[in-house]
């Protein structure tokens, strides 16, 4: 979380998976979310005032994005995306006005982008192997992502690419180090 004294993250220690901001002088916990359905993945904007996460609270079980206010609980929560079967590893862009996330759709993993607010949505790969965990760059010009090829019936090969915030694919990065998979940009 932007204070620096919080780490926003997924407990399960009470049942069911909810949203907790642990403070990491005291070790107290705060719970953020509290619902029948499993709220995971947190990513928090820049201002600490909204939080994107995944939850299955449209009764269907398949994880969607939301965005709540993480200052207290079950505050401002709003299901901002509805394409694909389940949606995976929302990540909100530096300024806090996008979010990326990848979506399961056409029986792959594609990365779309929406306002905060849920609006535009825009998707930036298609056609291009399956595509997870978009982390834009720490000034929001790129996203870093994995892609699986796949090369025959029995192999494939995970990799990290990156591409414009607005979908040009610039390259693979990694080559021969097996299957790549989360990358984060560094903070320094």
């Amino acid at each position: 979380m932007p204070d620096g004294k919080h780490i926003a993250l997924t407990l399960s220690h009470q049942g069911n998976a909810e949203l907790y901001a642990l403070n990491t002088e005291t070790g107290a916990t705060r719970r953020i979310t509290k619902h029948f359905a499993p709220d995971v993945d947190p990513s928090i904007n820049v201002t600490g005032t909204k939080m994107a996460f995944l939850s299955g609270r449209s009764g269907s079980g398949k994880p969607m994005i939301y965005v709540a206010d993480p200052r207290s609980q079950e505050k401002d929560v709003k299901r901002i995306s509805y394409v694909g079967k389940y949606n995976a590893t929302p990540r909100f862009s530096p300024d806090g006005s996008q979010i990326a996330f990848a979506s399961w759709l056409d029986n792959r993993f594609d990365i779309f982008r929406v306002d905060e607010n849920g609006d535009n949505l825009y998707r930036l790969t298609k056609d291009f192997g399956s595509n997870e965990d978009p982390t834009y760059s720490n000034d929001g010009q790129f996203i870093a992502f994995s892609s699986q090829r796949v090369l025959s019936r029995t192999k494939a090969v995970q990799n990290i690419y990156i591409m414009t915030a607005d979908g040009e694919i610039l390259g693979q990065v990694t080559e021969n180090f097996g299957n790549c998979s989360t990358p984060r940009w560094s903070k320094y």
